[in-house]
């Protein structure tokens, strides 16, 4: 049986510490996500014109292989980030620096292991994925030999964010990953220009890994004095406890990575790197796009394991709703958003050459914040320690992907990894929070009652504009007008359907410092 929700006014004064660290943490990523949402609508067209279209495939494929380095953290980032915000809160230093100690020396073997790998394996990666690329060959080899050190960089750099993500200091993280798509961007771009081509974009990469290494080292030492760096605390009771959860963690991880690149992946080995384009200019859009409301569900984790260590059940079942409530807001509205003005946006943008990426735009846009319906059960579950429903939702999604996902790809090409993709993330997702329900015991009506209003305006919302508003013939300023029209319909129609309450009032104030003449006109004292 689920707990019955404690009244409002008794969770504002219980929630504040918690709610304080999240409310800033979803801030920083707030502020992040509007500097860098320029980034890839300036820089796509900008690597389209100098590399083409296939160059652009290329280098695709190469960021694949830079980001499955997931599969190479074994799952220590997640470990070391529960496991260091359960000792700072315990006060326990010298546990906390041996955990410490042994992820620094298990990160450096996982990064001299990953290096050897990807140079041993050079040549078959390109005769398996770049078959058609405008790129030669020697001049991709040593670009994946280059590309080795920015991932060698990015796994020794590890340990240390996952310091400052364990003292729940995501807006310091939020921070340097602007710095780092900001440096990545520039840097790219620059050297491109000067005719470097797709090496000039891994030797951004590198730049950039050096710049967070540095930035990552020093910040965890300055957040946590108490931190010392030597090897003779290593134990392996350590190593054997923080492998023991890691493992665990390690599938739900390898199912993430999955997700994002197989498609991508397999579009390239069966149906070529232009498809594969197309299909990474889509897909990267909509993981930006997901950014936006997966702003809330990063502080969970860290939270739901304070709250753990804390023995709160009723915090933590207040946290997991909450953090559907503005899921189902944000998420809905951008779903609708995309829905309605997709097609004209890409050909504004890329031209009329360019309509399935519209089509993968829309799909992955509305599949990946689907997503996201799983992700506060996820971080709430591995805050616990309990990562059993996970693997289950991991093995069963990762089956999924590369079963449904190669026979729909070879069969139909570029829509097969559309319809792919929608039914092994969608039921994978539906999966982990049927578990996590099982689990716990909380109300799955409570979670529904979430979703209906927000999702049945914004359709009516969307349904409106499509039979009002021109879509066909709208440039750049009607579209921001037109997208804000729906954001701001939506938001005040939820007010007055009385879908915020207390709570919600008291975290908004403390981002925006909303007046207080919202909660008298608005908002109601409990659901």
């Amino acid at each position: 049986m689920s707990l019955p929700a404690p009244p409002f006014q008794s969770l504002v004064p219980q929630l504040h510490g918690i709610g304080t660290k999240v409310v800033r943490n979803t801030a920083a990523g707030v502020l992040r996500l509007i500097i860098t949402a320029p980034v890839p609508f300036i820089l796509t067209p900008f690597l389209i014109r100098h590399v083409g279209i296939r160059g652009f495939g290329a280098w695709a494929v190469l960021l694949s292989i830079n980001s499955l380095t997931t599969f190479a953290d074994l799952g220590f980032p997640g470990t070391l980030t529960k496991h260091v915000s359960e000792h700072f809160t315990r006060g326990d230093y010298l546990k906390l620096n041996r955990v410490i100690n042994a992820g620094i020396l298990i990160f450096s073997a996982i990064a001299l292991v990953w290096v050897l790998a990807v140079n041993l394996a050079s040549r078959a990666l390109i005769s398996f994925f770049f078959r058609q690329s405008s790129v030669e060959p020697f001049h991709l080899q040593h670009a994946l030999r280059v590309l080795t050190l920015a991932i060698a960089l990015n796994l020794l750099s590890t340990p240390f964010f996952s310091i400052i993500c364990g003292l729940q200091r995501l807006d310091l993280v939020n921070m340097f990953w602007t710095a780092s798509s900001i440096i990545t961007a520039c840097a790219g771009a620059l050297f491109v220009f000067l005719g470097w081509g797709i090496n000039g974009l891994v030797d951004a990469l590198v730049l950039t890994s050096v710049t967070m290494v540095l930035l990552s080292v020093g910040v965890a030492w300055r957040l946590l004095p108490q931190l010392r760096f030597n090897p003779r605390l290593v134990r392996l009771a350590d190593i054997k406890e923080l492998s023991s959860f890691s493992v665990q963690m390690y599938v739900a991880q390898i199912a993430s990575a999955v997700y994002i690149h197989t498609d991508k992946l397999l579009l390239a080995h069966f149906a070529g790197l232009t498809p594969a384009g197309w299909y990474d200019i889509g897909n990267d859009l909509a993981l930006k796009i997901r950014g936006a409301p997966g702003l809330l569900i990063s502080p969970l984790m860290p939270a739901a394991a304070e709250l753990d260590a804390r023995d709160d059940d009723a915090r933590t079942q207040e946290l997991y709703y909450r953090a559907h409530k503005y899921l189902a807001f944000v998420g809905s509205a951008l779903v609708g958003i995309v829905l309605l003005l997709a097609h004209r946006f890409v050909e504004l943008w890329l031209g009329s050459g360019f309509s399935g990426t519209a089509r993968a735009l829309m799909v992955l846009t509305a599949v990946q914040v689907a997503n996201l319906a799983c992700g506060p059960a996820l971080v709430i579950l591995i805050g616990r320690g309990n990562l059993l429903p996970t693997i289950k939702f991991a093995v069963v999604g990762m089956v999924g992907t590369l079963t449904i996902s190669t026979v729909l790809i070879f069969l139909f090409g570029f829509t097969g990894a559309l319809y792919g993709t929608s039914i092994s993330v969608l039921s994978a997702a539906a999966y982990l929070v049927y578990l996590f329900h099982q689990e716990t015991g909380y109300s799955p009506r409570r979670l529904l009652r979430v979703y209906v209003k927000p999702v049945l305006w914004i359709a009516g919302l969307a349904f409106a504009a499509k039979l009002f508003v021109p879509l066909s013939q709208l440039r750049w300023l009607g579209m921001i007008v037109t997208a804000a029209v729906v954001i701001f319909a939506h938001a005040c129609g939820l007010l007055l359907m009385r879908y915020f309450d207390t709570l919600d009032l008291w975290a908004l104030e403390r981002l925006f410092r909303v007046p207080r003449a919202l909660r008298r006109n608005f908002l109601i004292q409990g659901n």
